[in-house]
């Protein structure tokens, strides 16, 4: 997957410098998030996100490339931190989420799968969220929060750039960089950072969370508050 994200970084002309900064911003925004923040529940004596770190692009030069040359190389501060974790969630119906009083639930839109170029899995993701968006009549710049899964830092930039989410909407806690991506509970923790992140957002707003998988599969949803 190191590979195919330096070979995704080349093809989409990602350079390196880009995808360090995109790397300081992830952790800049969620070293943001005070502790004992509503979306972390405590455990073991912890309150935050452990990893997250004052991360400059002075120290992320002076790290040699994983994989790729020094032009669109990929390094350890742009791939994300490994973490291990396991998820469920549980989707109701809205009579369900009223009876148990759940605080402004989201409303899924739609969801959607794609298959995707097996050699660049990271844009997978891509076509199944300008297919939704296409789909519902929503332009790019009507998302008002978007979860875009940052496995590594070239993928999430091409993402980004592939269906059009501003910057502002974007990751607004940090994401996968600076907090971790457990595989079996990375696509559970992006629905569950859109609900507590579209908390902030008015009535109508739409959020959307994506993630790519390896092998070239691109999953996407679509919510309102």
């Amino acid at each position: 997957m190191i590979a195919a994200a330096a070979t995704l970084a080349e093809r989409f002309g990602i350079s390196r410098a880009r995808q360090d900064e995109f790397a300081v911003a992830s952790h800049r925004k969620a070293l943001q998030i005070p502790p004992g923040a509503a979306e972390i529940t405590p455990l073991a004596g912890l309150s935050h996100d452990a990893f997250p770190r004052g991360l400059t692009e002075a120290t992320c030069l002076r790290l040699a490339p994983l994989a790729g040359d020094t032009a669109f190389g990929v390094t350890r501060a742009t791939v994300a931190v490994e973490a291990d974790a396991a998820a469920a969630l549980l989707v109701v119906s809205e009579p369900m989420a009223r009876r148990l009083k759940v605080r402004r639930p989201l409303r899924i839109i739609s969801a959607t799968r794609r298959g995707g170029d097996p050699a660049i899995p990271g844009a997978a993701p891509i076509a199944a969220a300008k297919s939704l968006l296409a789909a519902q009549r929503i332009a790019p710049t009507q998302i008002a929060v978007a979860e875009v899964m940052e496995a590594f830092a070239a993928q999430a930039i091409a993402c980004v750039d592939g269906i059009g989410v501003q910057e502002s909407a974007l990751n607004r806690g940090g994401g996968g960089l600076a907090r971790g991506h457990p595989i079996g509970a990375s696509g559970a923790t992006l629905a569950v950072r859109l609900w507590h992140e579209m908390q902030s957002e008015s009535t109508g707003a739409i959020g959307l969370a994506a993630i790519a998988a390896a092998g070239g599969l691109g999953s996407a949803l679509l919510a309102t508050i």
